[in-house]
């Protein structure tokens, strides 16, 4: 019995050429695109909540522990003829936990953050410094956790009840770096998708930061960050 192919003559030529595309993507070492495993080709900002880290940060006031655990990762390259220039597509993957201490070393997780999302970087090195921009394509959700329910009582605590909050978004970064280890940049988010929809559709920031290399292993940065958001914080409301 003669075995007959699932596929007919043409959808294999396809799978074929496909196939050379992929293949000349990866190999390619002149002009065009190639993958990379190079360090980010954008810095993440220091001073902005939304970038990948990995740490503790302990809120001594009300005795909480947030959780950072992320990271950015550049996939692609496109390799110019200029060597000055630079492009690569990436991607996004964070979650930021908080967590609340309790007797006996336990620490309730109260809420999760969800981040994950693509970019696209673009560097070019001029005569005083590095001119560098950030588009990202990314989605944001919270989700209060089992630590956030009494279970003595049945209810949520601090009286607030779970509700729907997530947005998906758009966020441009355009960043000037001195060869003195400056960095200054401006950027605005444009919120495509939200829920609530009470939450402002545009958000901008603009922000500066310094960092000093202390040994061939550690860095110092000093950075601020202000952004316009329009909304309150929540003890405010």
């Amino acid at each position: 019995m003669l075995y007959k192919p699932d596929l007919d003559p043409a959808e294999m030529k396809n799978i074929f050429l496909i196939s050379n595309v992929l293949l000349s993507i990866a190999y390619s070492s002149e002009t065009g695109f190639s993958l990379t495993s190079a360090p980010l080709l954008f810095k993440p900002l220091v001073a902005n909540t939304f970038e990948p880290r990995l740490g503790l940060l302990w809120h001594s006031n009300n005795n909480r522990l947030r959780l950072d655990i992320g990271n950015s990762v550049d996939l692609v390259q496109y390799t110019f003829e200029d060597p000055k220039q630079h492009l690569t597509i990436g991607t996004d993957f964070f979650t930021y936990t908080l967590l609340r201490g309790e007797k006996n070393f336990h620490f309730p997780v109260d809420a999760v953050d969800y981040f994950f999302g693509f970019n696209l970087n673009y560097a070019d090195t001029t005569t005083n410094g590095i001119v560098s921009s950030r588009l990202r394509l990314s989605h944001i959700s919270a989700h209060f956790a089992d630590g956030h329910f009494d279970g003595n009582s049945g209810i949520w605590k601090d009286g607030l009840n779970p509700q729907v909050y997530s947005r998906e978004f758009f966020d441009l970064t355009i960043g000037y770096s001195l060869m003195t280890n400056f960095r200054g940049y401006i950027g605005t988010i444009y919120l495509w998708h939200v829920d609530p929809i009470s939450v402002q559709t545009f958000i901008g920031y603009v922000g500066g930061e310094y960092h000093l290399q202390l040994t061939t292993s550690s860095n110092g940065y000093a950075a601020y960050q202000f952004t316009a958001a329009g909304m309150r914080p929540r003890h405010e409301l």
